[in-house]
């Protein structure tokens, strides 16, 4: 038996003010088998004004944040979904479908001026006999370990697939990362985890995959590695984001601020304390200088934040690129005590053992303080640079390097108070430069 449903409403520019998020109810019957939605928008009247609603749903446990009943969420990048017992639209999480209240939600992210008209319609089926729902992995990853030795793993600590607004399985970005030389690709898809199972689930992926969330607020973008746990992005108070960012702290799982930039787009809430930050997103062009320096300002007041990279890539081939951003551009090297497993990962990012290079074969520089404080510098693949040493936010030595593997010595007379950190940089035109590499700081 088939029962259609359909809702319809509006939102105004002034109502999402603090208030983007609007709840559909609707009342899932005993032995249902599937659950289809659809949705449609419009603006009220013709403008050209960015016009934009999100979709998402939760179940009969409710919506309320951090123990809600979510059940997938894919932005506006659909406009329809389904959830069966044994699978579900990629965003959206298979399983039980239990009777009673279910929730839509939908998200009012860009609202014109004159305000937009939504449409809704809710299809439920039903059967005599529901089969029981195939359980899904969870815990711990089965490809626990790709290599055992400690070293410099290079990866890709942002991407997106097609369970969010990404154009490639789960399978085409890994083969594709593998085939660029990456030794690990994290899977940030926005605000679901439907792809973690699946990665769970590989047994022989080319690569190491991390599963990861970018919790996808309508105020900043951040990065959450290593959960199996959703963490909630309906974040529009500086306290809602101190709440969440509280709860995965106690977790023990790294956390960072993404692309805080113009283009980003950027952090508007207030930080809540991250202790990473993305520095360099996609290519060095893309407004990268403006995160460097942010992150800069925090680290000359005092702050210790450990920098990383990731390409922000939302497709590879065979599909078609949709924009500049390419898997592997930048490449964030990790130093993996314990071998490249999930946990080194993890932990490497933790503790600030990060360099950041502009590709997977790209130059590649790390800074070390001995115990009677002199400073070296080791560079590789570097030849043509200039290494350039910044010191509590001012830029206090350059050397131009002839040689493409080696090290450099910081001259005893450059000191620094709060923190070192250094860069290999090469000529851009109109008397810029781009930066190939920059590492994590050390500190005092």
């Amino acid at each position: 038996m088939r029962r259609k449903l359909e809702f319809d409403g509006a939102f105004w520019a002034g109502s999402v003010q603090g208030h983007p998020f609007h709840y559909v109810s609707f009342e899932v019957p005993p032995r249902c088998s599937r659950v289809e939605v659809a949705y449609h928008f419009a603006p009220v009247s013709e403008t050209e004004e960015p016009a934009t609603v999100d979709i998402g749903i939760f179940d009969v446990r409710g919506t309320e944040p951090l123990t809600g009943g979510f059940r997938g969420w894919s932005g506006s990048a659909r406009r329809s979904f389904f959830i069966e017992r044994e699978s579900a639209t990629p965003g959206f999480l298979a399983g039980p479908l239990p009777a009673g209240s279910w929730s839509v939600v939908l998200g009012g992210y860009e609202i014109p001026e004159a305000g937009l008209r939504w449409w809704l319609t809710i299809a439920l089926e039903t059967s005599q006999r529901v089969r029981r729902a195939a359980p899904n992995p969870s815990g711990s990853p089965r490809h626990s370990s790709v290599r055992r030795a400690p070293g410099w793993y290079r990866g890709d600590l942002h991407s997106h697939t097609d369970h969010s607004d990404g154009s490639n399985s789960i399978a085409e970005m890994a083969h594709f990362a593998k085939k660029r030389g990456l030794d690990y690709l994290a899977i940030t898809d926005h605000n679901t985890t439907s792809h973690m199972p699946v990665i769970d689930g590989w047994r022989d992926a080319p690569l190491l995959l991390v599963p990861g969330e970018e919790v996808t607020t309508y105020s900043g973008h951040a990065n959450v590695w290593g959960f199996r746990e959703w963490v909630d992005f309906r974040l529009t108070t500086d306290e809602e984001m101190q709440r969440v960012f509280r709860w995965v702290e106690a977790r023990k799982r790294p956390f960072s601020m993404n692309h805080p930039k113009r283009v980003g787009p950027p952090w508007a809430l207030a930080d809540p304390g991250f202790g990473v930050r993305e520095v360099w997103q996609a290519p060095w062009r893309w407004y990268n200088w403006e995160s460097v320096d942010a992150w800069d300002e925090q680290l000359a007041a005092g702050r210790r934040i450990v920098p990383v990279g990731g390409s922000d890539a939302h497709s590879a081939p065979p599909a078609e690129p949709v924009h500049p951003h390419h898997v592997g551009d930048p490449t964030t090297w990790l130093y993996c005590a314990g071998g490249l497993n999930e946990a080194s990962v993890l932990g490497a990012i933790t503790d600030g053992r990060t360099t950041i290079s502009d590709g997977p074969r790209g130059p590649f520089l790390t800074i070390a303080q001995d115990a009677e404080g002199r400073v070296a510098a080791t560079f590789e693949r570097a030849a043509g640079t200039t290494l350039e040493f910044i010191a509590d936010g001012e830029r206090k030595h350059r050397a131009d390097l002839t040689r493409g593997r080696g090290a450099y010595a910081l001259p005893a007379d450059v000191r620094f108070e709060r923190y070192l950190r250094a860069e290999l940089r090469t000529p851009a035109g109109h008397g810029r430069e781009d930066v190939r590499a920059l590492c994590a700081p050390i500190y005092r």
